[in-house]
């Protein structure tokens, strides 16, 4: 399936979701809600965020540190531009983007950055279920999952818990590959070895630079100082989600601060794993569908569905809109294009197929 293909289904999955998130809304609330919020939290909410994107760069500095050491000022831009392009991409090929980018500009293996990136997504997909767990102790999340079997089956939970599963024993394997890499690449040749001549050596050349990328994980203390990385990622942008719950005015539904606090890292931990299903761009339509029904369903406070909804839009708008505007901003100011990094590789260059097609030139032009 060629790229134009993947963004025209990964919009219309956009699209249906949407449709559903709204027909099961009054939009006449939705928008009386959203034109009484004070936007006055918005600002700080995308500081906070943005913090967030910083430790985002520090933890994926130190993922490509036994590569190459690369400077944070030089880096923070690549990190902007790849989530800028899974804002407008599906399939999340803003992963493609960014390890191609970095590749390209730094001199790393595209491979092994690409693995890196790997490591990143289930480092997050953990931190986030750690939280979950956490806040288990403290809060009915049974009565979370009760609620979600009533309102919308099993095959919810078993689709959450599929995934959990998953992420578990996709870093599982990255790490026996890390700890193991002479068996693991010993079990990766006896693969290669039947294979055609070319294609196996191009095979092995790639495992070759999968193994550099997840080498940090070696180390338990680089795992730890990984996972110290990732917390303050999500807490940051939890706090996005909270300042923009005053907005809405949540403040006042909850019977304290800290029961709002709660729900919002809830709300935060459950939505990103939900809508991190490589689909739609930006996780549209999902990310609203999963946020409101955690919201609204959480056993911590009656929240009405319309504002849930009016919350969720300016809340994924908040997380969206600075990442295309400033990824945009350093690509003009990079006289580069989206549609050049999402390019074949030329003479010299890494030989991995990158999708060719998959924008146009009026999404981004170069300058």
């Amino acid at each position: 399936m060629n790229g134009g293909k993947k963004f025209w289904i990964g919009l219309g999955v956009s699209v249906v979701l949407l449709a559903l998130f709204f027909l099961t809304l009054d939009i006449g609330r939705l928008f009386e809600a959203l034109a009484g919020a004070n936007y006055l939290f918005l600002a700080p909410a995308v500081g906070l965020y943005m913090v967030s994107v910083l430790y985002r760069t520090l933890r994926w500095q130190r993922l490509l540190r036994p590569m190459r050491p690369v400077q944070l000022v030089r880096l923070y831009p690549v990190v902007v531009i790849g989530y800028m392009a899974n804002n407008l991409l599906p399939m999340r090929l803003g992963e493609l983007v960014r390890s191609y980018y970095v590749g390209e500009r730094e001199g790393i293996s595209k491979t092994s950055a690409l693995a890196t990136i790997v490591i990143e997504r289930l480092l997050d997909a953990l931190t986030l279920l750690l939280f979950v767990v956490v806040i288990a102790v403290f809060a009915p999340v049974t009565g979370l999952a009760q609620a979600f079997r009533e309102s919308h089956g099993a095959a919810w939970l078993l689709a959450g818990a599929a995934l959990a599963v998953i992420f578990v024993a996709a870093f599982g394997s990255l790490l026996l590959v890390a700890f193991a890499p002479s068996t693991a690449r010993g079990l990766a040749m006896a693969l290669v070895t039947p294979m055609p001549g070319r294609f196996g050596s191009r095979l092995r050349h790639l495992f070759d630079m999968f193994l550099d990328g997840v080498q940090t994980l070696s180390s338990p203390g680089e795992i730890l100082v990984l996972f110290l990385l990732s917390a303050p990622i999500w807490l940051f942008e939890a706090g996005l989600f909270f300042l923009i719950g005053y907005s809405f005015g949540l403040h006042e539904v909850y019977p304290s601060l800290g029961q709002m606090a709660v729900a919002v890292v809830l709300v935060t931990a459950i939505a990103n794993i939900g809508s991190s299903i490589p689909a739609a761009p930006g996780g549209i339509g999902l990310f609203e569908l999963v946020a409101r029904e955690t919201l609204v369903l959480l056993p911590l406070a009656t929240v009405d569905p319309d504002l849930a909804g009016a919350y969720v839009l300016v809340v994924h708008a908040a997380l969206l809109m600075p990442m295309i505007i400033l990824g945009q901003i350093f690509l003009w100011t990079q006289h580069i294009s989206l549609r050049s990094l999402l390019g074949p590789a030329g003479p010299g260059r890494e030989p991995l197929s990158w999708p060719a097609t998959v924008v146009t030139g009026k999404i981004v032009r170069s300058r």
